[in-house]
């Protein structure tokens, strides 16, 4: 009985040697570790300063009767609905600020283009409906007054948020010919005294490329 005892406590007791884990010994034919290769830096180019940034720039943009391509307008009798953005001349063609508008144009009329359609984009210097569709409106620009017209609305919307400073109005169901009717030329306008957009100012008369 007291052998069964001593046999039970000895296998319920808990072991008192630590064990420690098999080290690793080194074989004679096993081969020695090799060193990581050295990883070289890439090439970097040399790092232009603002100043030649700018001058790259300035040289990057062609005048704008270069860079447009051949493009054929709306078809003048077919009603649309337009969506007109109205603000001042000046405000248009000769703020530095929105140097943009040509460029946003240059990019429509190349994916027009590559897609086969006519471009639906008019520029119209005091339009003939101006005072007499929207007299309220009229009275808030500064004259002459220019409307850029197209129907596509989402594309409206989208330069109308980059444009902020102008109004929006709506012509349902005219014909290029019925929108485009000017009663003004675009003035002369004597070029900004502090050009402070990087590149050059387009050609002036860009604008002449979308008008009827």
């Amino acid at each position: 009985m007291q052998a069964s005892l001593r046999t039970s406590a000895a296998v319920a007791a808990p072991s008192s040697r630590r064990t420690h884990a098999p080290r690793c010994v080194a074989s004679p034919h096993m081969a020695a570790p090799q060193r990581a290769h050295s990883v070289t830096a890439p090439q970097v180019g040399p790092i232009c300063s603002p100043r030649s940034v700018a001058a790259h720039a300035k040289g990057a943009i062609k005048p704008m009767e270069s860079t447009f391509t051949q493009f054929n307008l709306v078809d003048k009798t077919k009603k649309l609905n337009w969506v007109a953005l109205l603000a001042n001349a000046e405000f248009f063609f000769n703020d530095a600020q929105n140097e943009q508008i040509a460029e946003n144009l240059r990019e429509r009329v190349r994916y027009l283009t590559e897609k086969g359609e006519e471009v639906e984009m008019l520029f119209v210097c005091e339009p003939e409906w101006l005072e007499r569709l929207f007299p309220k409106e009229a009275k808030k620009l500064r004259r002459p007054a220019v409307a850029l017209l197209c129907p596509d609305q989402s594309w409206m919307t989208f330069m109308r948020i980059r444009l902020d400073r102008v109004i929006e109005v709506k012509l349902p169901n005219m014909s290029a010919e019925e929108v485009a009717v000017s009663t003004q030329q675009v003035p002369k306008f004597a070029p900004p005294t502090n050009w402070t957009a990087p590149y050059k100012p387009y050609a002036w008369g860009w604008w002449e490329r979308f008008m009827l």
